[in-house]
């Protein structure tokens, strides 16, 4: 999977989930599937009312490509992404 998506292009954590989502639903589109269903992002505040731990912003592709998060994994002047659960990224500072 080749995402359209530069972490370092981004200032903030949200511009850069929020591009990510994007791509993401880019994506599910280019698999036949409908991403208003398959893709979702949740703020910090979003994301601590689902009971993540943690403030952050979380971005999801739960029927993507198996464990696609972990190769997605990024690191920029705005902080740094990693997986929750593999399908899935949370944005930090």
């Amino acid at each position: 999977m080749k995402l359209n998506w530069n972490p370092s292009k981004y200032k903030t954590k949200a511009a850069a989930a929020k591009a990510l989502y994007k791509a993401l639903c880019k994506e599910c589109k280019s698999y036949g599937s409908d991403p208003a269903y398959e893709v979702w992002i949740k703020s910090p505040e979003e994301s601590a009312e689902h009971g993540y731990v943690g403030k952050a912003w979380h971005v999801c592709w739960e029927s993507g490509p198996y464990m696609w998060g972990v190769n997605v994994f990024a690191n920029a002047d705005w902080g740094h992404c990693e997986t929750y659960w593999g399908f899935d990224l949370a944005f930090y500072d």
